[in-house]
């Protein structure tokens, strides 16, 4: 009977939601977050071409592609690229490199063939924006032409904790294209890490594909991450003061400033620049998420920032065991994505709030950071 009253809730809190978020529309759809724009960039190694292949990206404020450097340079080619795509190429086509950041994630891959690309490699980020580096090596190498991955040493700054995502393997037919017979055999091999900080996550995906018949192979890096905190606590504990913070897509920076007062509720205080739409609502209106007298019932808000797509919501869930959750979700998107590829209206970069930053464009959006 518990879980089914926890499901009837959490339906009922969804149709609230919805509701509301109609309301602020810029709070639906967004087009990246700014989780990715505040790691910086990131960087990768390839064994590819014979050489130790470095990947350097820089992303701005708002998250658009502001560089990509290769080490050694001359090898590879710029062929295509805007602020959410980049693409290099040898003479012969036979090795490229890729860059994408878009949604909710960041991503070099690499196409060359499996012996070419196997090898020890690294990765490195400034994952939650704090200013040191995580670290990752990883290993890329070939049984019987199928694609093996071993994650190897992972370094953290203080504050950032990380959990392997053991490597698995998977095998299967090349799809036909236009009628044509399968080319032959492909294999993956994939694993990653996941960072946490905060009340933050955000996953580090390294995947191998190779066709077993020709060899050609792809290395794909992704780090995805969302505006999306989750604390868990007492309400004592959850208590206090709290800011959220973002971009607009001319980098202008905006907060929210808010905080969990004794009786459960979330109240927002203030926001900069001024000129925003705030709405408050109260979660015991829809029959659930109350909690003991003592607590008070469950109170929340939503702030949209003019004229923009960058907003936040806040809130406190009950867990039924005397602990709370602190809910924060921050909206941003990736700015200018309009003729992008993947910026067709996807909600998948919906953010967090808490100590990530978000970005976007579309109109204005941003992304946001949380600070306790």
């Amino acid at each position: 009977m518990a879980k089914r009253v926890a499901r009837q809730a959490g339906a009922l809190f969804g149709i609230a939601l919805a509701t509301l978020m109609l309301a602020f529309p810029g709070l639906v759809a967004a087009t990246t977050n700014e989780p990715i724009a505040q790691t910086g960039g990131m960087t990768a190694t390839f064994p590819l071409l014979g050489t130790a292949l470095t990947v350097d990206v820089t992303l701005n404020d708002v998250g658009d592609i502001s560089d990509v450097a290769l080490d050694p340079t001359g090898s590879l080619t710029k062929t295509a690229g805007d602020t959410h795509m980049v693409k290099f190429s040898n003479t012969g086509g036979t090795a490229m490199v890729a860059v994408r950041a878009g949604g909710s994630s960041l991503s070099i891959k690499a196409k060359s063939t499996l012996a070419d690309l196997s090898g020890q490699s690294s990765w490195a980020a400034d994952v939650f924006g704090s200013g040191t580096k995580s670290t990752v090596k990883y290993t890329i190498g070939s049984d019987a032409g199928a694609p093996t991955l071993v994650i190897g040493a992972i370094t953290t700054p203080s504050g950032v904790t990380s959990a392997v995502i053991t490597p698995a393997s998977k095998a299967g037919a090349d799809k036909a294209k236009s009628g044509d017979k399968a080319k032959g055999d492909r294999a993956w091999a994939f694993g990653g890490v996941t960072f946490t900080s905060g009340g933050y996550t955000k996953h580090l995906w390294i995947s191998v594909s190779a066709n077993k018949t020709d060899g050609a192979a792809t290395v794909a890096i992704t780090l995805s991450g969302r505006d999306k905190l989750k604390l868990t606590g007492t309400v004592a504990e959850l208590a206090g003061a709290r800011t959220w913070t973002a971009h607009l897509c001319d980098a202008t920076p905006v907060s929210v400033a808010y905080h969990v007062a004794s009786d459960g509720s979330v109240v927002f205080d203030s926001a900069t620049p001024a000129t925003f739409t705030e709405k408050t609502f109260d979660a015991s209106k829809f029959g659930f998420w109350k909690h003991d007298t003592a607590n008070g019932t469950v109170k929340g808000f939503f702030v949209r920032f003019d004229k923009t797509r960058v907003g936040v919501s806040a809130w406190l869930k009950a867990n039924g065991d005397g602990t709370f959750t602190l809910a924060v979700k921050g909206s941003s998107g990736h700015c200018g994505m309009k003729n992008h590829p993947n910026s067709h209206g996807n909600n998948h970069n919906n953010g967090t709030a808490g100590d990530a930053d978000k970005t976007g464009k579309h109109g204005q959006q941003g992304g946001g950071r949380q600070h306790g």
